[in-house]
């Protein structure tokens, strides 16, 4: 890929998370977003060690774009303590636990495609509480958040100026989860018109 297109793309889709991020959080202070609580801890913590682990890959120009990956969810998760979706669940507690030994693992290895992986796995046991939260109610996710978050992931695709499977593998997976949310949001308004209450 051009140079020159590599830095474009990267800070094109850093802008385009950061954008992102704005009415996600004007929709949870007008309370009609409300942000799973564990999943949004967990990608705080996430997102930093995917900066780290893209780093010792070599991913260069990507890491423009996943450094902005940490700022809105340090801050949502802040605001989730106040305003996030019901209380804590077994399945959350689940995730944590699954994230944690994830991060442990991956302070345990210097292989860079074991880390991505790793984070991976980190990022869907957080992921998955959202999918079952917006199962139930779809109202309570900003869908134009998602829908860019989407287009982010693509974007970050061209900015890799070296590509490998442990540098492509998370862009890939975030194109794949943030579409398949984007789906179930749209897909679940059509059925249910109004939210459940906090399960």
């Amino acid at each position: 890929m051009p140079h020159t297109i590599v830095i474009i793309a990267a800070i094109i889709g850093g802008l385009i998370s950061i954008i992102a991020a704005i009415p996600y959080i004007r929709d949870i202070f007008l309370g009609k977003t409300k942000p799973e609580r564990a999943m949004w801890w967990i990608y705080s913590a996430l997102f930093i060690l995917l900066f780290a682990a893209q780093l010792s890959a070599g991913a260069n120009w990507l890491l423009v774009i996943s450094g902005t990956y940490i700022l809105a969810p340090t801050v949502i998760a802040i605001l989730s303590l106040k305003y996030g979706y019901g209380s804590f669940h077994k399945r959350d507690l689940w995730s944590l636990v699954v994230a944690a030994l994830g991060i442990a693992l991956w302070l345990l290895t210097d292989n860079p495609l074991m880390a991505i992986l790793i984070v991976i796995v980190i990022d869907f046991a957080g992921f998955w509480l959202t999918l079952i939260k917006t199962w139930q109610a779809p109202h309570s996710e900003t869908l134009i958040t998602w829908q860019l978050n989407c287009l982010t992931a693509i974007v970050s695709l061209f900015s890799i100026n070296t590509w490998s499977f442990a540098v492509v593998a998370y862009p890939v997976y975030a194109i794949l989860a943030t579409a398949l949310i984007v789906w179930l949001i749209m897909y679940r308004r059509t059925k249910i018109k109004k939210d459940l209450n906090d399960f």
